[in-house]
């Protein structure tokens, strides 16, 4: 069953990635057939395009950092100083994620508050599971030592 669960996580990575760069593809082309429809949306276009590049190049940072995190655990090194960094990262990539989709929905893009407090959520739970983990790991240390 651990070797499906990290199959499929290691499928949904790959997603991920090719998720990613078709993203980078279309986004242009949905930018402008989003400047045609919506008033005003042109004067915001750069900072529409910029915001939402600077989202994805995020995704592919946490997508990197999850990749790390699953070899990690397929070499059953689960509580060590690395997957709590791996973890903190992916979070606090979660986090900037959600404030940087903040503006957008202030740019006529109405879908990114659902995508921000998302993200921000997860964040946030990340953070938590990550502090979690570097309990366990010092309490695994700490009884390492004592044997």
């Amino acid at each position: 069953m651990k070797r499906f669960s990290l199959f499929l996580s290691y499928a949904f990575c790959v997603i991920a990635f090719v998720v990613f760069f078709m993203m980078c593809i279309a986004l242009p082309v949905l930018g402008i057939e989003r400047i045609a429809t919506v008033p005003h949306a042109a004067d915001h276009a750069f900072i529409n395009y910029l915001l939402s590049y600077l989202i994805l190049i995020l995704v592919l940072i946490s997508d990197v950092f999850l990749f790390m995190l699953l070899y990690s655990i397929r070499r059953d090194r689960f509580f060590t100083e690395r997957s709590v960094h791996l973890l903190q990262n992916i979070s606090w990539a979660a986090v900037a994620a959600g404030f940087l989709a903040i503006p957008l929905f202030f740019f006529f893009i109405r879908e990114a508050l659902f995508i921000s407090f998302i993200a921000l959520f997860l964040g946030v739970v990340l953070r938590v599971v990550a502090d979690v983990i570097e309990k366990a790991n010092e309490i695994k240390e700490e009884n390492d030592a004592t044997i």
